[in-house]
């Protein structure tokens, strides 16, 4: 335990020194592990977001019956069907709608790191090669897992400040809900930005050190090659 306590503190605050004891190809159970935790916190955080939405919505809406036949097939063929008796348009608690438009994105969240997690090994492996490094396609997928880390502190500062805009605000025209939401997120935005950026820059600084290692090339090389796709890739997310 201690030990892994120690190569994590090493990886995060000397990365080149960390794979200079092991090649990350070596590393790519761990690497792949990460991914997999990160997309089960991510689904935890989607689920997490839609009891904090429901939580701050509060009214009804009334909405055509999904159970119902449509009008004109009733009343066509009102004796051959069930469910023409049902009322035309039930009432609906807001709250629950929210958490399920939410819920939604559950398969995003739990598919979309690994997706991302394969996409980055194919960047990284083309962007080593471009370099005149000669990485290897694990040790390039095994550092795309490895960048996933820092992701667990921008994961965790977009809840907290979700949580501190969301605090006292209550939704109750879903005409509004929209603007009302983006009047909560606005104080936190600023915050939400710098995560975004530390996030990015903790990337660039270990994936740099990784390559480095893998590619065997100069450190100025690994931090353009990994610092050009991460930063369209980062302008991109934050537009």
């Amino acid at each position: 335990m201690v030990l892994a306590v120690r190569s994590l503190k090493r990886l995060l605050l000397s990365p080149t020194s960390f794979f200079d004891e092991r090649s990350p190809a070596e590393t790519l159970p761990v690497a792949a592990g990460i991914v997999a935790l990160f997309a089960l916190c991510f689904v935890g955080s989607i689920l997490l977001v839609g009891t904090m939405l429901a939580g701050s919505v509060d009214g009804t809406v009334t909405m055509d019956n999904p159970d119902r036949p449509p009008e004109q097939v009733c009343n066509t063929h009102e004796e051959m069907l069930d469910g023409c008796d049902a009322p035309e348009t039930i009432e609906r608690d807001m709250g629950a709608m929210a958490q399920e438009a939410v819920h939604d994105f559950l398969w995003i969240a739990l598919i979309g790191p690994f997706v991302l997690w394969l996409v980055g090994g194919v960047v990284l492996f083309g962007a080593g090669r471009l370099a005149n490094g000669n990485p290897s396609f694990a040790g390039s997928l095994a550092l795309a897992g490895w960048a996933a880390l820092p992701e667990f502190f921008r994961l965790a500062v977009g809840l907290g400040g979700l949580w501190v805009a969301l605090e006292g605000v209550t939704i109750t025209d879903p005409d509004r809900a929209v603007t009302v939401l983006e009047s909560a997120l606005a104080p936190v935005q600023p915050v939400l930005l710098l995560a975004s950026l530390v996030t990015l820059g903790w990337q660039w600084y270990l994936l740099t050190g990784g390559m480095t290692r893998e590619a065997e090339i100069s450190r100025a090389a690994a931090a353009v090659s990994v610092g050009v796709p991460l930063g369209l890739f980062g302008l991109f997310g934050l537009l």
